[in-house]
């Protein structure tokens, strides 16, 4: 076959039925994860009493977890560049798997953060940059319409795994939950698989060394924006259900506040990820990062109102989501499609900093003071600062600039 044919039916691949059920895929995986990841929330309390456990030591366990998944894409990255998505696919769901299982049984908080940090921060790690930059390179004309797809998973995931895992924690305890929760990992992940392909390429630019691109202003800053972003953002998710719980709200309905976050993430990764389409991407993800503050202040304001929590919760998610499926865009825009799980992998690190930071200082703070103001106030301080550092990339920092 010719090279002419070989670019022609790439060409038709590109923004395809194939690269939509790709899209599909990574949505599904990315519902089912982060509905698992998110359910932590419900059995921190369990986990805690049980352990007889501080609230810094048992958010510990979340917040390793978070490092890992997130710093883990700087090695993920660049394989997925070199073998495709699904080897790290399979791969994850043999640690996802095996974490949730192997934490079901264990004696101590100790082991724990293995067993649940390197199984499930490994396992998410392992397919969540490679499937990134896969779902990223399927597509050319809808790209944000497909990332924001493929990232509106994990608010799906947030909407309806949650209220599930938190019924099943609640009635029949963490760590059948955690059972139930690890064979559904094998199954999703398996499926998923066989679904994911690599994209065609049917052009190739010259590929800017990772370190000449981590070195420069436009991404240092996206870097620093993320990191403090994502210092306040996973606090609601580990301590929302208590600070509820301890105002009078019932358990169920606690629980429902991340369904809640996941619900606005949705709105937010399609609204905003179509809105790409034909609009600046740079400016939608300030507006992300600029609204965020807002909504912690609306949360430091609510004093247990739970009708302004759901307000919260919604601002939030909105926010979140997209952010999230606007980061890869932005990182395809400035960097372009190859080696692009390399950059994404390097960024992500940031949000696994934050994610190891937030929550443990969150903990320790209410364990010394059991005052939530500190840390709502925090919170909004930080993602003020995070607007702040995002701000100058309005203005399109040069490639590699």
């Amino acid at each position: 076959m010719s090279r002419a044919a070989l670019t022609t039916g790439a060409e038709a691949a590109i923004d395809g039925r194939r690269a939509w059920a790709v899209a599909a895929a990574g949505s599904a995986m990315n519902a089912w994860t982060f509905g698992v990841f998110y359910s932590f929330g419900a059995a921190f309390e369990q986990m805690a009493d049980e352990f007889d456990a501080g609230l810094g030591a048992t958010a510990a366990v979340f917040a390793i977890t978070t490092f890992l998944f997130f710093t883990g894409g700087a090695v993920a990255g660049p394989l997925g560049d070199r073998y495709g998505a699904r080897p790290l696919i399979m791969f994850g769901a043999l640690c996802i798997g095996a974490g949730l299982l192997l934490t079901a049984e264990v004696g101590s908080l100790g082991v724990g953060y293995l067993t649940y940090g390197l199984g499930v921060g490994v396992g998410i790690s392992s397919y969540l940059v490679p499937m990134t930059a896969c779902v990223g390179g399927w597509f050319e004309r809808r790209r944000s319409l497909a990332l924001g797809l493929y990232t509106g998973g994990i608010g799906l995931g947030t909407l309806l795994l949650v209220p599930m895992s938190e019924w099943l924690i609640r009635t029949e305890g963490w760590r059948f939950a955690f059972r139930v929760l690890g064979v559904g990992s094998l199954i999703v992940y398996g499926l998923a698989a066989i679904v994911v392909a690599r994209p065609p390429r049917i052009a190739t630019t010259a590929r800017k060394p990772i370190r000449s691109i981590v070195g420069g202003f436009g991404f240092g800053r996206m870097y620093l924006a993320s990191l403090l972003m994502t210092m306040a953002l996973f606090v609601p998710f580990v301590f929302i259900v208590k600070y509820s719980t301890d105002r009078g709200v019932s358990s169920p309905a606690a629980a429902a506040l991340i369904s809640v976050i996941g619900v606005g993430s949705v709105a937010g990764r399609f609204g905003l990820g179509a809105l790409g389409v034909r609009f600046d991407a740079f400016a939608l993800s300030f507006a992300a990062y600029a609204i965020q503050p807002v909504a912690y202040g609306l949360w430091f304001v609510s004093d247990g109102n739970y009708a302004a929590l759901v307000v919260f919760a919604a601002v939030l998610g909105a926010a979140y989501g997209g952010y999230v499926a606007l980061g890869p865009v932005l990182a395809a825009e400035l960097y372009g499609l190859d080696g692009l799980g390399a950059v994404l992998g390097t960024l992500y690190t940031s949000a696994g900093l934050g994610g190891l930071i937030g929550p443990i200082a969150a903990g320790v703070i209410l364990d010394r003071t059991g005052s939530f103001a500190v840390v709502i106030g925090t919170a909004i301080v930080l993602t003020f600062l995070a607007a702040i550092a995002f701000l100058p990339l309005r203005q399109r920092p040069s490639l590699g600039s």
